[in-house]
């Protein structure tokens, strides 16, 4: 089937399921599991280049790290599942089985990762920066919360994930800290 074929069979395929309730395939698990685990991936890489020289007047760039992951996604993720079961829709049991199993893979260091990221991301935004995208969103209450949690989170890593994994995180720390109080004193 042709590339434009596929396209106008899924969106014909959309517009009948808006109405439906959607059904999990393993194609479409996998694919989100792989997604989010090459997402984490690409935004720790990001976020220690951003860190190791690509600063913009000494604030780190949320958007980077956007584009980042943006240029670097390639593949479906879907390649776990075989050819057998796609398109298969599951029953609840199987589909449990297999978020267990995805589950699995993940390791408490990944999401603790993630988790560094969001937070990261959240208090630049909340510190309203970059000024010409982020200002709207300023609130230095909320900014201090997300430093604050990062800053509980590393201190909870600490000895328990590799230093390397934990350096960028520190530079960022620091650096919120340091605009934070920048833009208080304002």
């Amino acid at each position: 089937m042709s590339e434009d074929k596929r396209e106008s069979a899924k969106k014909s395929a959309s517009k009948k399921a808006v109405a439906e309730k959607p059904k999990m395939t393993k194609k479409s698990a996998a694919k989100r599991d792989s997604s989010k685990t090459k997402k984490i991936k690409l935004e720790e890489k990001a976020e220690k280049e951003s860190l190791e020289g690509k600063k913009e007047s000494g604030k780190a760039a949320p958007e980077q790290l956007k584009e980042k992951m943006e240029e670097e996604k390639t593949g479906t993720g879907a390649e776990e599942v075989s050819e057998a079961t796609e398109g298969k829709e599951l029953s609840d049991e199987e589909m449990r089985k297999f978020i267990e199993e995805q589950l699995e893979k993940i390791t408490v260091q990944d999401m603790v990762g993630q988790m560094m990221i969001s937070l990261a991301s959240v208090g630049y935004q909340k510190l309203g920066l970059p000024e010409s995208v982020n200002l709207k969103y300023r609130d230095f209450s909320q900014a201090s919360l997300a430093i604050d949690s990062l800053q509980a989170l590393i201190r909870a890593a600490e000895g328990k994930m590799e230093e390397s994994r934990l350096a960028p995180f520190r530079g960022t720390l620091a650096n919120l800290q340091m605009n934070f109080v920048k833009l208080k004193r304002g």
